[in-house]
């Protein structure tokens, strides 16, 4: 091809390009209005997140607990997410509960010594105004509701979970 001609394709390419720019970016341009949010790709950015969190003690019962908190999450309009997390041993309880606060556990639910431990402690530090805690079993801590192993049920975790029972 002779440089003339290679000079005339390329110019012609990018008088193309160059009118096609345009033509692309107004559908995007929108009406000149403030731009909107996207909306949420799935129900999981906007759910509710209800965590189980247990440990490693000896002799405790959690599948009553998770069991209910599934029967909450499938009697709802399916806009509660049930997730359950085992406290491995030798990380830092408060730190561990604060990470689950910030993965978007709505309510923690503890239903052991251990992880009850990790959730004073948390609660010890600082409030944390977006989530809830409950504790099943023990002793009821300050900033948290307590349930006691044979008043779990789906209509008292239900309470809890949406914020309806007293903290």
């Amino acid at each position: 091809m002779s440089p003339s001609r290679r000079r005339g394709v390329l110019a012609a390419a990018g008088t193309a390009t160059a009118g096609l720019a345009p033509a692309a970016w107004s559908p995007l341009a929108g009406s000149g209005g403030a731009p909107s949010a996207p909306a949420p790709v799935s129900h999981v950015d906007t759910a509710t997140r209800a965590c189980l969190l247990t440990a490693t003690d000896a002799g405790t019962e959690t599948t009553g607990t998770l069991a209910a908190l599934g029967q909450v999450a499938r009697a709802g309009s399916g806009h509660l997410i049930v997730q359950s997390y085992r406290m491995p041993t030798g990380v830092k309880p408060a730190a561990y509960v604060n990470s689950l606060v910030q993965l978007g556990c709505s309510t923690v639910v503890t239903t052991d010594d251990r992880a009850r431990s990790a959730v004073a402690a948390r609660l010890t530090e600082r409030p944390a105004p977006k989530a809830r805690f409950v504790v099943v079993g023990g002793r009821a801590l300050t900033g948290a509701a307590h349930l006691s192993p044979d008043a779990v049920s789906v209509q008292a975790l239900s309470r809890v979970v949406t914020g309806a029972a007293a903290r």
